[in-house]
C-alpha cells in the first residue's frame, strides 16, 4: 500500500479512537507480531527467563463496538482455546485473525538458536557521595538544624 492510500485508509475508514492510538504510538497498527523482536527477558540479559522461544499466534484486530474504543465479547466463550501468554484459554473476546496466513511472535535472540548474544557492558554508574547539596533558605521557612 502506498504511503497516499494508507493516509486515506486512516482518514476514512479508521475510527476516532484508532487515529489517536495511531498518532500516540504510530507502531502500534504498523508492526506485525513477526516484527516484535526479542522480549522484555532476551534484552535485559535474563534468557532463562524467556517464554517466546515458543511461537505465539497474534490476532490481527478485535471488534469493536461503534466507538472503536471498545471491543465486544461473545455470549459465550469460544469453543477451541485461543493461545495466549499465559496459556491456551477459552477467550469471548470478538478477535480477527488473517485467513491467508499466521503472524506470530518468536523471540529472535540468539540464545534461542544456540548463538549466544554478545553481552551488553553494564551502564556506567554515579556514585551517590559524589552528589553535593546546598541548604537553601526560603522566604517564611528555617533550617534550623538542617546544617
Amino acid at each position: 500500500m502506498t504511503p497516499d492510500r494508507a493516509a486515506w485508509v486512516r482518514e476514512h475508514a479508521w475510527t476516532a479512537g484508532m487515529r489517536k492510538q495511531h498518532r500516540d504510538a504510530p507502531g502500534y497498527y504498523l508492526i506485525c507480531a513477526c516484527q516484535s523482536g526479542p522480549t522484555w527477558h532476551c534484552s535485559n540479559d535474563m534468557h532463562g527467563q524467556c517464554n517466546r522461544a515458543t511461537p505465539l499466534t497474534a490476532w490481527e484486530d478485535l471488534i469493536c463496538d461503534r466507538t472503536g474504543i471498545y471491543p465486544v465479547h461473545h455470549a459465550e466463550p469460544h469453543h477451541h482455546p485461543t493461545p495466549s501468554i499465559t496459556g491456551p484459554r477459552r477467550e469471548r473476546l470478538a478477535m480477527v485473525y488473517l485467513a491467508d496466513r499466521i503472524c506470530r511472535w518468536i523471540c529472535s535472540c540468539g540464545c534461542h538458536t544456540g548463538v549466544r548474544p554478545v553481552p551488553v557492558p553494564a551502564p556506567e554508574t554515579v556514585s551517590r557521595t559524589s552528589w553535593t547539596y546546598e541548604a537553601v533558605e526560603l522566604p517564611g521557612l528555617t533550617l534550623e538544624g538542617a546544617r
